[in-house]
């Protein structure tokens, strides 16, 4: 008698021999659920030629495969589970950020609630004239500081940003120049202004005025 697997890829044939076709208005999507195997099964044991009856070892064998599908199914599904609640414990966390400062890489620099422009850069050589400027849209200075002589090495700045009764003012973005040195890594701390998801379960994305930052792009936080 034919295995199991033989007869679901047989077409069906009438007693006549001929190919019997699906209908047109047929809804069916050409797949095999483990429901579906075991009505099937049972249907062909109860109908099977005594004198060749349906092979023992490939009856298990199909069975097998059908549990194997079925556990991987579950397992792919507790998995994204999981993923889900890890999504939301970092989402949690990184809403912690809300009202911090994030250092992170670039030459755009941003006011905090304080009015403090600020970020570090690494001098690669000593100089004699080292300065900084912070410049607007157009290309103006705003603010600029003379630093003079500075060994190579980390070095961090931090302007005040104040009108004239002495409170904060927020000038913007402004592009940080380094001058006088050769200077590489620099970096500017920006306000994480609020927190929201990323597609597919992904990490957090902490929005701020320079645009949207993933926490692993971080270099600090304050």
């Amino acid at each position: 008698m034919a295995a199991l697997s033989d007869v679901l890829q047989t077409p069906k044939t009438n007693l006549a021999g001929l190919t019997q076709a699906q209908p047109e208005n047929a809804t069916g999507d050409n797949t095999l659920d483990q429901d579906s195997f075991l009505r099937l099964m049972t249907t062909q044991l109860k109908f099977q030629d005594p004198f060749d009856p349906l092979d023992n070892q490939a009856m298990v064998a199909q069975l097998a495969q059908f549990s194997s599908v079925a556990g991987i199914s579950e397992m792919k599904k507790s998995l994204s589970d999981i993923a889900s609640i890890l999504g939301n414990n970092q989402l949690s966390d990184a809403k912690e950020w809300i009202g911090h400062s994030v250092l992170v890489p670039g030459n755009i620099s941003v006011a905090d609630k304080n009015g403090q422009y600020s970020g570090e850069f690494e001098l690669t050589q000593a100089t004699d004239n080292l300065s900084i400027d912070l410049l607007n849209e157009a290309g103006e200075i705003v603010m600029f500081a003379e630093l003079g002589q500075q060994e190579a090495g980390p070095v961090e700045f931090s302007f005040d940003s104040k009108d004239d009764s002495g409170q904060p003012l927020d000038q913007g973005r402004l592009r940080v120049r380094v001058n006088g040195g050769p200077a590489s890594n620099l970096a500017t701390w920006v306000p994480v202004a609020s927190v929201k998801t990323s597609e597919s379960n992904g990490p957090p994305i902490l929005v701020t005025p320079i645009g949207n930052v993933f926490p692993s792009e971080a270099l600090k936080i304050g």
